[in-house]
């Protein structure tokens, strides 16, 4: 996988997660986290997820979290954090520089301007005949770095054409007269 700037450190993270000590009397259980409501915890009891929602197994908001019954001393009880990964990565501040990025867009309504022709394409054009299924393109190519467009629609590789060696070949031929166009992506 590319990464701009540094690579991560770790590839994954797991969720927060918080245990609950539960006594057959307590309902009302404080969470490390405050969320916003109970859609934002998972709980689970005895490892079986409790639905959430007034009427239901639990509330929460802010820091609590309020059951509808005392859970059993001996349950075991846990919840988890959605959206809150434990550990954070941040590009520093120094690792993107010019050569890194290789167009020219505009961010906020401030422009940065990058080297020249960094990423162009080259591209062939054909046209159908409604019978033709096989056209030839450039040498080196693979789906992963051929655009294909028939009458302006971007087609999905593997499902609408396949390439093998210099062979591109339409799952189905392009109309009488469709404009293709073949666009070839940057090589790394």
């Amino acid at each position: 996988m590319a990464y701009l700037g540094n690579k991560p450190a770790e590839l994954f993270h797991t969720q927060a997660k918080q245990s609950f000590t539960p006594d057959s009397s307590t309902v009302s259980f404080t969470l490390n986290t405050s969320v916003v409501n109970e859609n934002s915890v998972e709980l689970f009891i005895n490892n079986v997820r409790q639905e959430p929602g007034s009427g239901k197994s639990y509330t929460a908001a802010g820091t609590t979290l309020t059951m509808s019954e005392a859970p059993t001393t001996g349950d075991d009880m846990y919840c988890i954090f959605q959206g809150q990964a434990v550990g954070h990565h941040f590009v520093p501040a120094t690792s993107i520089q010019g050569s890194h990025i290789h167009t020219t867009f505009d961010l906020t309504g401030k422009t940065l301007t990058l080297p020249a022709n960094t990423l162009q394409h080259s591209k062939d054009t054909a046209t159908g005949d409604a019978s033709t299924t096989a056209f030839t393109i450039a040498a080196n190519r693979t789906v992963e770095d051929v655009l294909l467009f028939v009458n302006g629609v971007c087609l999905v590789p593997t499902d609408d054409y396949t390439i093998s060696g210099t062979t591109l070949t339409f799952a189905t031929a392009p109309g009488s007269g469709a404009e293709i166009q073949f666009r070839y992506l940057p090589k790394q």
